[in-house]
This record gives structure tokens, C-alpha cells and sequence, in this order.
């Protein structure tokens, strides 16, 4: 997500997380917004909204007949708003946005973890903990595998990131030598 595209995101991800807070309906916004953003990213969506021959009216259409389930009237005029604003290709970043303000609200956060192995299950149950007293946040983790670590891991929790890995201390001690 570039910063532009975050900037415009922001106003709109703000007004639809305080309006779905305001309703109790956090993740019914999020599931919304969620499956709007898949729509955006879609190529042939993607040519349609640069498509100056297409109405800001069909788009808007368009997308409220593809989310036709999990629109209610406010979510509805909340598409029909980004289309008459030419926003509805930021919906990808709207969508993170929002996904981020709700973790904050739930104090939940996903943690990505990379390590040169896969991870059993207990030492993923006992970094979970050890994350979550840390970070005072519920942490739930995303763990990939990536073999060019030769071990340890690196953890990265928003915009923190713990680099355990032997790769990581080698680069380190390469740099202070």
C-alpha cells in the first residue's frame, strides 16, 4: 500500500470504522470491506475503474450488485459514496485500514513470524504467550518458512520487527566489523 494511496484511504477507513463502531457491526463493515477490496483487486475490475466510458453509476452498480449479501443500506451508500468520488479503487487500502482500527479496538493483533523451519505447535503456543504479555495485545500468529534463514526467526508485529535469525546476527556482525 503506497502512502498516497493511504492518505486518501484514511478519511474513509476513519468515517466507516467510527460509523460501524457507533452500530456495533465492526465485523460486518470489515467483512464488507474485506470482500469490496477482493473486487477491487480484481484486474479486469481494476481496467473497468480506469475506463473512462464506464459511469460512476455503474460502477457503483456493479459493486453493489457483486456485495449484494453483505450490503445494508449504509454500507450500500458507503460504496455508492467511493464510486462518486472515484475512490473505489482504494478499497484495498480502506480495507487494511479498517482491519487495523478494529485490531487496535479489540487489542488484537496478527503477528507475521518467519523462521528456516516449520514451527511445532508448542513453541508457537509459547511465542503467542510470550508476544501477547510483551506486546499487550492478544497476538495471534502467521508463520512462514523460509529456508535462507539457516535458523532462529524473525518476528514482525506491525511496524516492529524482531530479527532472531542466524542470516540477521550474521548481517549484524558483518556491518560492525
Amino acid at each position: 500500500m503506497t502512502g498516497n494511496m493511504t492518505t486518501i484511504a484514511r478519511p474513509y477507513a476513519t468515517a466507516a470504522f467510527e460509523y460501524a463502531l457507533q452500530k456495533n457491526a465492526l465485523q460486518a463493515w470489515d467483512e464488507m470491506l474485506s470482500g469490496a477490496a477482493l473486487v477491487a483487486k480484481d484486474k479486469a475490475v481494476m481496467a473497468l475503474l480506469s475506463n473512462p466510458i464506464v459511469t460512476k453509476q455503474k460502477m457503483a452498480d456493479f459493486f453493489c450488485d457483486i456485495l449484494s449479501t453483505t450490503l445494508d443500506t449504509e454500507k450500500q451508500n458507503f460504496i455508492r459514496l467511493l464510486a462518486e468520488n472515484n475512490r473505489l479503487s482504494v478499497l484495498p487500502a480502506i480495507a487494511k485500514l479498517f482491519a487495523t482500527y478494529r485490531a487496535e479496538q479489540e487489542k488484537k493483533l496478527t503477528v507475521q513470524v518467519t523462521s528456516a523451519i516449520a514451527l511445532d505447535e508448542a513453541y508457537q503456543q509459547t511465542l503467542a504467550a510470550t508476544l501477547t504479555e510483551r506486546l499487550h495485545l492478544q497476538v495471534s500468529l502467521q508463520c512462514a518458512i523460509d529456508p535462507t534463514l539457516l535458523g532462529g526467526i524473525i518476528v514482525k508485529a506491525g511496524d516492529k520487527v524482531m530479527d532472531g535469525s542466524i542470516r540477521g546476527k550474521l548481517n549484524r556482525l558483518y556491518e560492525s566489523l
